[in-house]
């Protein structure tokens, strides 16, 4: 029986996810992911329950410290071992054919305890950068969030607007319907077009949710491209349609090609709305709220072209807009530099604990034995 709060522990492959009235197994286990994820034992101690996703282990406590197992667990090539389909799955065969070195249980004991101390620290630091990462990535998003709708000067005269959840503009900026000011392109590419040979092709998958960063650019001829594309031009704004609360906007860094997830946008006069200022408003708190709420309107959620087409846009000035595009991208480029470093130190210090664990686990390190 599931309850709210108290009871016991249910684990699936992604761990904890609920609380039951009763118990599976009473003691210390190491848990493996039998399907989706796969890649990440658990070591866990007292009264817990398990779904179909997890395998548990009972571990004769004689031969083998289940701590020492949880790290040896870790070492595993479970990418090799996993079966090929959509949902990763994984066969106690073969995790019961895993070799294992078992060093006598007092150096088992040692090794837990020293990799305890040794992963406690390295968790520790990656912990703090990430909570950095997550501090900086937030601000990243009100930077851009808040100059896109009220400019960069905070005297501005302000005036009261007919949209309730956003309240007040710059009393020089204008609200615009999305058609007014800008068009959808339009014309599917078809894959025997030679514009496939030649230009990349960019999908949802290929920019960072929120940030809008363009995280690769692959070419069309390396991708699935059985159905037709959109052409995109260089400078066009391209704007994820599905699911708009990740917000997922970037401008083509070339000619190229855009998944049919995706729209390809310019505006109608770039003396009037920029395209680098309407990406960025599409990437902001109130436009991506504006449009996820519509988005839930259909079955799948999405932005369609009658919807994104009656999207109010705003305009300040076309040299206002230039400064704010300036003044985001270069707050931008310090938070993202920021972010690079961190990222880079969790990625090394990730790398530093694994090969801790398996130089320990297979006695390359001598940890010391406590007599």
């Amino acid at each position: 029986m599931e309850l709210e709060e108290g009871g016991y522990p249910v684990y699936g492959s992604g761990g904890e996810f609920r609380r039951a009235s009763k118990y599976l197994f009473d003691g210390e286990s190491v848990l493996f992911g039998r399907k989706g994820t796969i890649d990440r034992p658990l070591y866990v101690s007292g009264k817990f329950w398990t779904v179909d996703t997890m395998f548990y282990s009972i571990i004769d406590k004689t031969a083998l410290v289940p701590r020492f197992a949880y790290y040896w667990a870790t070492t595993l090539p479970f990418g090799a071992w996993a079966t090929d389909t959509a949902l990763p799955s994984m066969t106690s065969t073969a995790i019961k054919a895993a070799p294992i070195a078992v060093p006598p249980l007092d150096e088992q004991r040692a090794i837990a305890d020293y990799l305890d101390r040794e992963t406690a620290q390295i968790d520790a630091f990656i912990a703090k950068n990430e909570e950095l990462i997550a501090l900086l990535t937030e601000r990243r998003a009100a930077t851009v969030s808040r100059v896109v709708v009220q400019g960069l000067d905070p005297e501005v005269e302000m005036t009261a607007t007919s949209l309730e959840t956003l309240g007040r503009l710059p009393t020089t900026w204008t609200i615009e319907r999305f058609s007014r000011v800008a068009r959808i392109r339009g014309g599917l590419l078809k894959p025997d077009d030679a514009r496939f040979e030649e230009w990349a092709l960019i999908a949802p998958n290929h920019i960072e949710s929120k940030t809008g960063r363009l995280l690769e650019l692959v070419a069309a001829t390396e991708q699935s491209a059985e159905s037709g594309k959109y052409p995109v031009r260089a400078g066009d704004v391209i704007y994820s349609k599905i699911r708009p609360a990740l917000a997922k906007a970037v401008i083509a860094p070339g000619d190229c090609l855009c998944s049919a997830d995706m729209y390809a946008i310019t505006t109608r006069t770039e003396s009037v709305l920029a395209n680098r200022f309407l990406r960025w408003q599409m990437l902001g708190k109130w436009f991506t709220e504006w449009a996820t709420e519509r988005s839930m309107r259909v079955a799948m959620p999405k932005v369609n072209q009658d919807t994104l087409n009656a999207a109010p846009i705003f305009v300040p000035p076309i040299a206002e807009q230039h400064r704010i595009v300036e003044y985001i991208e270069a707050e931008i480029g310090a938070a993202d530099a920021a972010i690079g470093v961190a990222r880079q130190s969790v990625e090394l210090a990730r790398e530093r604990r694994s090969a801790l664990i398996s130089a320990a686990v297979t006695g390359k390190i001598d940890v010391g034995v406590v007599a």
